[in-house]
């Protein structure tokens, strides 16, 4: 089983920034574009985050049948 984390830090925000603004075909200022190399690792962080294997076997929140409570 392959480890699917990326809790390397080894890579250059102003790459993967520039690399998913041409693939979105975005076009953006200087200062934008500043901004996002700027935000980008703590976003990555943030996301990282979200990611909790230990939780893979568990269902999701249970789920709301709205039939249940409203007769037809």
């Amino acid at each position: 089983m392959s480890d699917t984390t990326t809790e390397s830090t080894d890579y250059d925000p102003e790459l993967v920034v520039t690399a998913m603004l041409a693939a979105a075909r975005l076009t953006v200022s200087d200062e934008e574009k500043a901004q996002m190399i700027k935000d980008f690792p703590v976003m990555r962080a943030s996301a990282d985050e979200l990611y909790l294997p230990e939780l893979e076997f568990y269902e999701p929140a249970p789920k709301f049948n709205p039939a249940a409570y409203y007769p037809a």
